[in-house]
């Protein structure tokens, strides 16, 4: 199963979900419902030091060259479900009414200390692991 899953800046949440479903042998991508600037690196995003850190030092995932993508209904069309972790102010309508959407209620990690993003993340792996 192809999977994309959506948070809000596509930094955090579905960056490592993304991640930690491909470790497990899935397909998947990641995208945000309000990238404020699409194709840059999660490198050159200051907010994303936690969880780059976590990723690497917990998982083995180096994500710092992950680019972020703002999601839309023509990059959405190829998969077979969109798991979306996003605040439901940012998400679009089309989302809501797409039969494939399923919704994951997660904090989101932005701004918060090392153990609070360890945890949200934690709790992105159990949820990501459930899928297989």
């Amino acid at each position: 199963m192809n999977i994309l899953f959506v948070c809000q800046a596509n930094v955090g949440r579905s960056q490592a979900a993304m991640e930690l479903y491909r470790q497990q042998g899935g397909e998947a991508d990641s995208a945000g419902t309000k990238v404020d600037a699409p194709g840059t690196t999660l490198a050159e995003r200051s907010g994303a030091i936690n969880i780059l850190g976590i990723m690497k030092e917990d998982y083995g995932i180096d994500m710092i060259h992950n680019v972020r993508t703002q999601i839309s209904q023509g990059n959405a069309k190829d998969y077979d479900k969109i798991i979306v972790m996003a605040e439901r102010e940012t998400v679009p309508q089309w989302l809501f009414d797409d039969a494939r959407a399923e919704f994951w209620d997660v904090d989101d990690p932005k701004g918060k200390d090392v153990a609070t993003t360890r945890r949200v993340v934690q709790e992105v792996q159990q949820k990501v692991a459930s899928l297989f």
